[in-house]
């Protein structure tokens, strides 16, 4: 088997089920040697499960339901039953191009030398770049661009037992992002080799963060502070540097474009992560 994709879902059916289509195609060219583990947080009445066993599909879905919420707690969940050669994490919202794995399988396959890829999110109808100006020109990951380069819904890795997430970060932990950056730093950069390549493409909607709910705010600067201090180093501080003047120029020059409350939200989630180091995990 090719491909371990784990997903945990909460509150979604048409965009998995969306994503789902999407990945008949691009399963088809991987001669569907894949699986699709699917670790369900909502409520058993949710009725996921039943919707999952409707979809007819030519490669395997294996379906977990999880009592425990939070995205990084129920990858590791799937990191324990995967089967695959590769392993992917896409997002419930996300969805593959026809030719997202072939294009993975290729580059993965080309020697051992490789141990992971990171891809850009970008709509190739309008070439309009997501989340993050990804570059157009190949580039080996290293502690001097990770951070600029991290997605997880975007990163294809060969498959280590010893790889996990960091529970307390990411959506649903203790501090709401950055679970992916960590990944890399933590597990993936360490003794391992990976490339971005631009040919590796993905699609997610436009997120707006000028009209984002201001306790996601806080919660998502937290996820920063608290993975800037876990993994405090010069790079890593000169990244919090960048990111403190980026949010001061936002607020001298864009403040009426961002929702009351986002700017003080925003230092204080990111102080309530960085003082936050150490808080015992679930």
């Amino acid at each position: 088997m090719y491909f371990s994709l784990i997903l945990p879902t909460l509150g979604r059916k048409t965009d998995l089920i969306r994503f789902v289509s999407s990945l008949r195609f691009a399963a088809e060219k991987v001669d569907n040697k894949l699986e699709l583990i699917v670790i369900d947080q909502n409520d058993k009445l949710f009725g996921l499960k039943e919707v999952l066993e409707t979809l007819q599909c030519d490669f395997d879905i294996i379906y977990i339901h999880s009592d425990i919420k939070g995205l990084s707690y129920n990858r590791n969940l799937g990191l324990k039953v995967c089967n695959g050669k590769y392993i992917a994490f896409p997002d419930d919202d996300c969805t593959y191009y026809p030719d997202t794995l072939k294009v993975v399988l290729d580059l993965l396959d080309m020697g051992d030398e490789i141990d992971f890829i990171v891809g850009q999110i970008v709509d190739v109808k309008t070439n309009q770049k997501i989340i993050k100006n990804w570059p157009e020109v190949i580039k080996k990951i290293t502690f001097l661009n990770y951070y600029f380069l991290s997605s997880s819904i975007t990163i294809f890795a060969k498959f280590d037992k010893n790889d996990y997430f960091d529970v307390s970060l990411g959506a649903g932990g203790l501090f709401g992002s950055c679970e992916d950056p960590d990944f890399l730093y933590t597990k993936l950069l360490k003794g391992k080799k990976g490339i971005y390549y631009p040919s590796v493409k993905v699609w997610h909607p436009i997120p707006d963060f000028s009209s984002i709910d201001n306790c996601k705010v806080f919660n998502y600067a937290s996820g920063f502070g608290y993975f800037i201090r876990k993994n405090i180093s010069i790079i890593n501080f000169l990244f919090l540097l960048l990111l403190l003047f980026k949010k001061s120029m936002q607020f001298i020059f864009l403040n009426s474009k961002f929702k009351d409350g986002y700017f003080s939200n925003y230092f204080k989630g990111l102080w309530h992560g960085f003082k936050g180091y150490g808080i015992k995990k679930r």
